[in-house]
Parts: C-alpha cells; structure tokens; sequence
C-alpha cells in the first residue's frame, strides 16, 4: 500500500466514531519506527481515534510483556502510562465476556488463538464494535456461526506493509 493509499484509509475511519477494540500488532507498530509505512499508519490511527479505542486488561498486559521481552520496558512503561492518563479507554471483560471467550476456546482450541485474542472478540461482540488487529489468521479460524466474520477497522488489503 503507497502512503497516499494509507491516508486515502485513514480519513476514512476518522469520519465515523466508533468503538473499537484493540489487539497487541497495531500498538507495538505505533511505537516500532522500524515498521516504517505500518508504524506511522498505526501511530496516526491510534492517535486519532483515542478514546474511541479499548484496550481491553489483557492486551494491556501482553503488550507490557511483548515490549519487554524485546528489550523496550521504557516503551512498556510509557504505553502504560498512556493507558492510566486516558488516552485510550482500559477495560477489563466482565462476566460474560469471559464465558464467550471460553465458549470459544473450547470449539477453537487447536485454532492458536489464546485467551488475549478471544477476550477481544468476546468483548468486540458484547460492545458492537469492530476490531483494531494485524492477526487476522486467529480472526478468520474462530467464528461465531457458520458464515460470520468479525467485524474490523482495517482489511489486511488496507494494512501498510512494514
């Protein structure tokens, strides 16, 4: 995708408000710079949405493990920190995300998806909102019923290569 092509998709989700719920891939592509193309169209979309953006407990956790286990903890902390101050919403699931999650886990436990990846789903479909992610691979192995799709923000054809 040409940068043109990733603010011609931009401005396309800045005319809408909608919630959404945010996996670990477009936040670490927001703060590596080496992702080139995909950190600046990550770090300009989550910038615009702010608040219209959860960050589910889960994803706040992986992220603060995945940015220290590759030697970022400053980065860590400084996500966290936004986290605290409000830039983004922080949610945690409640009751029935849990279940739907685990209701998935059963039927997809061979799909790869973890517990982070079906609590966000769990909450995207108790909120109706779509999904802010760069793994479509677990998205596309776990359904709801036959024929369902989870409902995204970006497309893997809009994403940016690195």
């Amino acid at each position: 995708m040409t940068m043109s092509n990733c603010h011609k998709t931009l401005r396309k989700y800045f005319r809408v408000s909608v919630i959404d719920c945010l996996y670990t891939g477009p936040i670490v592509s927001a703060i590596n710079k080496g992702e080139k193309r995909r950190h600046l169209f990550a770090a300009e979309l989550l910038a615009r949405l702010g608040r219209n953006v959860i960050v589910p407990w889960p994803i706040l956790v992986e992220t603060d493990l995945l940015l220290r286990s590759r030697g970022f903890p400053s980065a860590a902390i400084l996500f966290c920190e936004s986290i605290a101050t409000g830039v983004h919403r922080f949610e945690s699931p409640i009751e029935g995300d849990l279940a739907l999650a685990l209701k998935l886990a059963k039927r997809y436990e061979d799909s790869g998806a973890d517990l982070p990846d079906l609590i966000v789903m769990a909450m995207a479909h108790n909120r109706k909102a779509k999904i802010l992610t760069w793994d479509f691979r677990h998205l596309r192995s776990v359904v709801l019923r036959s024929n369902h799709h989870w409902p995204l923000l970006v497309t893997e054809e809009e994403l940016p290569l690195p």
